[in-house]
């Protein structure tokens, strides 16, 4: 635990994390617009934030063990590294992408990769297990802009439009594709997306009670076919309208067009 009495270290901790989210941030942004320029901005940030969190280690030294300060260390690597490789498999997919790429992306060596991760499939299987963890278990709304009082159609369309540049639904499409392609490794995998799938057919199980108790109806108590039926539309057209009408452009699929069929599945 931080020592409450060393003001210094702990300012000089929160000045790291501060970086280290900004770097993420400002490297989201630039990469679509002059990708040259943004992986310069990203790089030069990690290497700040990883300056400032070991002089926050050494600061920290009369308040933690030596032990304390190494894990710490070890857990900052391999977040680092999961951070950077997520980006690279969403780029270039698993069979494209490799240790020295990854390496290179979140400026450590290749040894300190394989220090972590014994090879690319074991680094490549932590970032799923990292990356589709919260889907497991939901905090909060699974789609934005749908609740009990029905779908805000323009919400759900900014939200579509914005996923259609965003990495990570093109990591969660690499992940399918590799589970596919890997029939002997995807037992896992498969086991990750079921609960996935599961607790969105809970949650939209949940909207259709929370509707029939507004309008005064019986409901079922548990999930229906129809839940598990509009559930599995709902993951088809998160997933294919965004890169849909990325790929085909407005005149085939635009995201709008994708609220409006979630509006109509879950009406």
């Amino acid at each position: 635990m931080p020592d409450d009495r060393d003001p210094l270290g702990a300012a000089s901790r929160a000045l790291a994390d501060a970086a280290a989210q900004l770097s993420r941030a400002l490297g989201a942004q630039a990469r679509n617009a002059v990708p040259e320029v943004s992986e310069a901005i990203a790089h030069g940030l990690r290497e700040a934030a990883r300056g400032i969190a070991d002089a926050s280690e050494s600061l920290a030294g009369s308040s933690d063990d030596t032990e304390q300060r190494r894990r710490r260390k070890v857990d900052r690597t391999r977040a680092d590294l999961l951070d950077a490789a997520a980006r690279v498999f969403a780029a270039r997919g698993f069979e494209g992408a490799s240790v020295d790429d990854v390496a290179a992306e979140a400026g450590y060596t290749k040894g300190a990769v394989y220090s972590h991760f014994g090879s690319k499939r074991e680094l490549f299987l932590a970032v799923a297990r990292d990356r589709l963890a919260d889907a497991q278990e939901p905090s909060g709304p699974v789609l934005p802009g749908v609740g009990a009082d029905g779908v805000d159609v323009a919400a759900l369309t900014d939200a579509l439009t914005r996923s259609a540049d965003d990495p990570r639904l093109l990591l969660a499409v690499e992940f399918l594709a590799y589970a596919l392609r890997h029939p002997g490794e995807s037992a896992e995998l498969a086991a990750v997306y079921a609960r996935a799938f599961e607790a969105l057919v809970e949650h939209v199980a949940g909207l259709r009670r929370a509707r029939d108790a507004r309008d005064g109806r019986a409901s079922d108590p548990g999930t229906t076919q129809d839940d598990r039926d509009a559930a599995l539309g709902v993951v088809a057209v998160v997933n294919f309208a965004p890169l849909g009408a990325r790929l085909l452009g407005d005149e085939h699929i635009t995201p709008a067009s994708g609220a409006r069929l979630i509006a109509r599945l879950l009406a």
